[in-house]
């Protein structure tokens, strides 16, 4: 069994880690398996046992596998791939073979701030309807999204929003406004506490955050929206043509 203390440049419990993800994703660890206890990968691989906990820790960390109390650290079936392609939450999941649902945190008119007046091209001030929910997906909490769309736009939209409807479905189908195109930013961010108790995930964990501006057919900028994704679980991906 080769010793990783003679690794010299790589932190010994990031190679353990390493070794880790490779058995689960070529498939020598499946859903479900049980990993070793942090005494049998220590002795196992010749690092102390601190070494073998923060490799666990980073796993768990990452999404790859479930520590529960008491039972032992299992490989984790909660890691979600989505592409970057335009479309919505509810229809990527269901493209995915997963249960999509949502949970309103808050629905309500607002004016708009500088930024997002901006990147929305409005005035600053301008009436805006914010929207701003938790996506599930299986039950597992998977991104906090605020929807802000210049009111003028869907003027009574509150009437016909649940948890149920799709927001980009209520703006073709109720007010003729269908989305054609989108600019994406995204970026890392460090979730708060709220974030974090929402997303159930521990405090200040990495989270891709995506910023978006949606266009309508007119070419006007109808949403400009804000998705606070989990990190741990999911994994963005796109193909390109050379």
């Amino acid at each position: 069994m080769k010793s990783y203390e003679t690794e010299e440049n790589i932190p010994f419990y990031r190679q353990l880690k390493e070794m880790i993800v490779e058995d689960i994703e070529s498939g020598r660890l499946n859903q479900g398996d049980k990993l070793p206890s942090e005494r049998d990968l220590a002795e196992q691989h010749k690092v102390s046992r601190m070494t073998a906990r923060h490799a666990l820790s980073l796993l768990e960390r990452e999404g790859f596998v479930e520590r529960i109390v008491g039972a032992g650290t299992f490989v984790s079936n909660r890691k979600i791939q989505m592409d970057f392609t335009f479309n919505s939450f509810s229809k990527s999941m269901l493209d995915l073979g997963m249960k999509p649902t949502t949970e309103t945190l808050f629905m309500k008119v607002e004016r708009a701030k500088p930024s997002v007046a901006k990147m929305l091209d409005v005035e600053e001030g301008e009436e805006l309807f914010s929207l701003k929910r938790l996506r599930l997906a299986d039950g597992i909490p998977v991104a906090i999204e605020l929807s802000q769309i210049p009111y003028r736009y869907c003027r009574g939209i509150e009437d016909y929003m649940n948890e149920n409807v799709s927001l980009y479905k209520v703006l073709e189908d109720v007010y003729s406004i269908r989305l054609h195109k989108a600019t994406q930013y995204t970026r890392i961010s460090i979730s708060d506490e709220m974030e974090s108790r929402l997303l159930k995930i521990q405090n200040e964990s990495a989270c891709l955050l995506l910023e978006t501006v949606a266009y309508d057919t007119e070419g006007r900028s109808i949403e400009f929206s804000q998705s606070t994704t989990r990190g741990d679980i999911v994994s963005f991906y796109t193909e390109l043509t050379l």
